[in-house]
């Protein structure tokens, strides 16, 4: 007997949007799960990045600890140095140490004196170097696009 309504033709479309269907889903589903794997990874590498920053960050904590341990002891070796030479001096000269303290602030104040004076000359030095640069800066631009 002849298919007259279209029966086993509809059921063979049917059938054949469910197979694509079913295949879309396979392939979305795949899509998905790599997009997990994708987002999971991300995760983790940041979650590396995290540890390995802190890692750093507690380095160089304990660094700078151990340089400032470094210059506490080097300053309290000027300081028992220091007692040292000014018992021998008093010892030796008697009570004239007030001079050498006079000293010591009169070659303090001006290594202070001169730090500033280094200081000011690098300034200068800078801003002029400044100006140079702007100036060249001005230069190449009328040189590359003259006066347009």
């Amino acid at each position: 007997m002849p298919d007259q309504f279209g029966f086993s033709e509809g059921v063979k479309t049917l059938t054949g949007s469910l197979d694509a269907s079913r295949e879309s889903a396979k392939s979305l589903t795949k899509s998905v799960e790599d997009i997990q794997k994708d987002s999971a990874s991300v995760a983790q590498e940041k979650a590396r990045e995290r540890r390995r920053i802190d890692r750093e960050n507690e380095l160089k904590k304990e660094l700078f600890l151990r340089k400032v341990l470094t210059e506490w002891q080097r300053q309290e070796d000027i300081r028992k140095e220091e007692a040292r030479l000014k018992a021998d001096f008093i010892r030796r000269n008697g009570n004239k140490w007030a001079e050498i303290e006079a000293l010591k602030a009169k070659l303090e104040k001006s290594e202070q004196a001169y730090k500033k004076a280094f200081d000011a000359d690098l300034s200068a030095v800078r801003r002029v170097q400044m100006y140079c640069f702007i100036a060249a800066a001005v230069v190449a631009y009328f040189i590359v696009w003259g006066d347009k």
